[in-house]
């Protein structure tokens, strides 16, 4: 419902003269809001933002280099192919690991779309297309197991 949605994809009214996202608006999104309300809208970027990956391996188990991983390794954890961090693949960009065997990779995402979401399945996307089977945006279906776990909101991922 952010700025001027009056619910998901409702944009019958506006809430607000003033929005922002990190996100480009898509032609179909543009043209509902615009088509037959009478309104006006300008895209005009203003910032770049970063987004981070972040991991809990203890830095004794990772080695002196610390812990590499591409963007194809990054969309098989996401994609839910690795699940392991002592699988053969993380192990050869990281020869020095030493962790538990089996250790599961738990991954958290957001339950609700995101512009983060969008940024890094974007990434993954164009970098690894072999790899990322779930396409980009700011919501896609993450992996449905117990190592894949749903957050509300940016305070949810602390």
């Amino acid at each position: 419902k952010e700025f001027s949605q009056v619910s998901d994809g409702d944009f019958s009214s506006s809430l607000s003269d003033f929005g922002s996202g990190d996100i480009p608006m898509s032609a179909s999104l543009y043209a509902g809001i615009t088509t037959g309300t009478g309104r006006v809208m300008v895209h005009v970027p203003f910032c770049l933002g970063a987004i981070g990956i972040f991991h809990s391996v203890p830095a004794d188990e990772i080695g002196g280099a610390g812990l590499k991983l591409s963007p194809c390794l990054l969309a098989k954890i996401f994609d839910g192919v690795i699940t392991t961090w002592d699988h053969a693949d993380i192990k050869a960009d990281n020869p020095g690991m030493q962790v538990p065997a089996g250790q599961k990779i738990k991954v958290g995402h957001r339950m609700e779309g995101s512009s983060s979401t969008g940024g890094v399945t974007g990434y993954l996307e164009a970098k690894c297309s072999g790899s990322w089977t779930r396409g980009s945006g700011s919501s896609i279906s993450w992996p449905s197991t117990s190592d894949f776990v749903g957050a509300q909101g940016s305070d949810g991922m602390k």
